[in-house]
């Protein structure tokens, strides 16, 4: 795809150091790469992101109200989740260099789809699989856990339906083999791609049309890296383009000539470039993925990072300005837990990413690198909002209580959400992820007229303490009721 090439307006100092950097006075670079030149300025673009978008939309994502205070709000324990190969070779293993790199969920039939990105060496391989997850549902609000069951004590040993599981396949194309931390738009799909014949590149896909599509351009990179893609459209329709080289050390930054992206008159001008040493404030990681969101207030564009730190398992969130050069600096940072009470589930070294669904929220999926999961699933988890559902002060179906660990909500617990109840023995909570007599704190949000009673022995005996609902958002720590540590059951009662 052809790259505008007209000359660059005056620059500031930092915008100046930039191009020095590109010229051969930075850190040492590909040999592929090519000369300075390549980035140019093209026609004004807007520098903020677009807030117009509505739930369903195939080419725009939903803003987010205030997305610090949404980021900060994710609750670090996710819910586990899972798909089967559905008649696929996925060909992933870990160790390994073959393993999952991205996952980002659509909005797709009422949101009930996966892409899952991948490398595959195989010379007939497949750098991403297309995931239906028809079992859950299909109001675009989190999906909660499709591995629940009585029968089995732990959800990390329960297998997710068999009706969740891969339908379609993206071939390798071009000889790249690896796919990366992608991003969508809608169903638009930026893929980065490398490890292949030439330099690293962004490959972009439809998912409006087909379930299978083929790329229907190609964005094409400085050097032989291509690790993650990060996709926004702007509030003038343009759409910004990120690819991050170097475990995104490098960012290039690429804008639409167009408003529409699957123009064949669309070109991408790269228009910017930015080095991990010109970070404003905070610090700076080797992520997998880095996804755009749009604050709904100002447009204010921000970055989720996520990637492994050691053993740990982080997500980072930053401001951008695209005013000028780009201009990145750290908000907040958190530390997620890919366990509760068994072996991973997932491991934000493989695929990690986010989405926001109608209720403007933020949910963060994260994928394990391989298919070793119950009956040869791929493990996932689901981390989302700790005050999840949206109406559930008035609607019963999506009312909850979450259990913690620890006494200032904190730790591992176990979500029991009312549409779930009967998925799980909840007079045994040894059968749930082993809380008995663990549980410290408890938030609700119940219907009036409605009560959860939880119970200090087994099978709904001895003592116990009512959670009642009055339509609000509650909580609170156990010990203050002189109930802490002791909770062995409960259930849904109604006045």
């Amino acid at each position: 795809m052809s790259v505008s090439r007209r000359s660059r307006p005056s620059l500031s100092s930092r915008a100046l150091a930039g191009l020095l950097a590109l010229a051969g006075c930075g850190p040492e670079r590909d040999a592929a790469e090519p000369a300075a030149s390549a980035v140019s300025r093209p026609l004004q673009f807007a520098s903020t992101g677009d807030t117009s978008c509505v739930w369903g939309s195939g080419d725009c994502n939903l803003c987010v109200p205030d997305v610090p205070a949404r980021f900060n709000a994710l609750r670090d324990h996710g819910e586990v989740l899972g798909f089967h190969a559905g008649g696929f070779s996925f060909n992933v293993a870990y160790p390994g260099a073959d393993h999952w790199q991205g996952v980002q969920r659509l909005p797709l039939d009422a949101g009930r789809y996966l892409v899952v990105s991948k490398r595959d060496g195989r010379s007939t391989g497949n750098v991403g699989h297309l995931v239906h997850m028809a079992s859950r549902n299909a109001e675009g609000v989190r999906w909660r856990s499709n591995r629940l069951a009585v029968s089995t004590s732990q959800p990390e040993d329960t297998a997710p339906p068999a009706s969740d599981r891969a339908v379609a396949a993206l071939p390798v194309v071009g000889g790249y083999a690896h796919g990366g931390g992608m991003q969508a738009v809608g169903n638009l799909v930026a893929l980065p791609m490398e490890q292949g014949p030439g330099v690293g590149r962004v490959a972009l896909y439809d998912f409006n049309t087909r379930l299978a599509p083929g790329p229907f351009a190609f964005v094409d990179g400085l050097s032989s890296t291509a690790g993650t893609a990060s996709f926004a459209r702007l509030a003038d329709q343009r759409y910004v383009l990120l690819l991050g080289q170097y475990d995104a050390r490098t960012l290039e930054v690429f804008v639409s000539s167009t408003t529409d992206a699957r123009s064949g008159e669309n070109q991408w001008p790269r228009v910017d470039r930015w080095e991990a040493g010109e970070l404003v404030s905070g610090q700076w990681g080797a992520f997998q993925s880095l996804n755009f969101v749009t604050d709904c207030a100002d447009g204010r564009l921000y970055l989720v990072g996520t990637y492994l730190r050691g053993t740990e398992d982080h997500a980072f969130l930053y401001r951008v300005d695209l005013s000028g050069h780009l201009r990145i600096e750290q908000v907040a940072a958190k530390h997620l837990y890919c366990t509760n009470d068994g072996p991973r589930q997932c491991n934000l070294d493989a695929a990690g990413g986010v989405f926001v669904g109608p209720d403007r929220n933020l949910v963060l999926y994260a994928t394990e690198h391989a298919d070793d999961g119950p009956s040869g699933s791929v493990k996932m988890m689901e981390f989302r909002s700790i005050d999840p559902n949206v109406g559930c002060g008035a609607d019963l179906a999506r009312a909850y209580v979450d259990f913690y660990d620890d006494s200032d909500f904190s730790d591992r617990g176990f979500i029991l959400d009312s549409v779930d109840r009967d998925l799980k023995n909840w007079a045994r909570f040894h059968d749930i992820d082993g809380l008995n007599d663990k549980v410290s704190a408890v938030r609700w949000c119940i219907p009036p007229g409605h009560r959860v009673r939880l119970y200090g022995d087994s099978n709904y005996a001895g003592s116990y303490k009512d959670l009642v609902g009055d339509g609000t958002f509650r909580e609170v720590n156990l010990n203050a009721w002189s109930f802490g540590d002791k909770v062995s059951s409960a259930r849904w009662l109604a006045f």
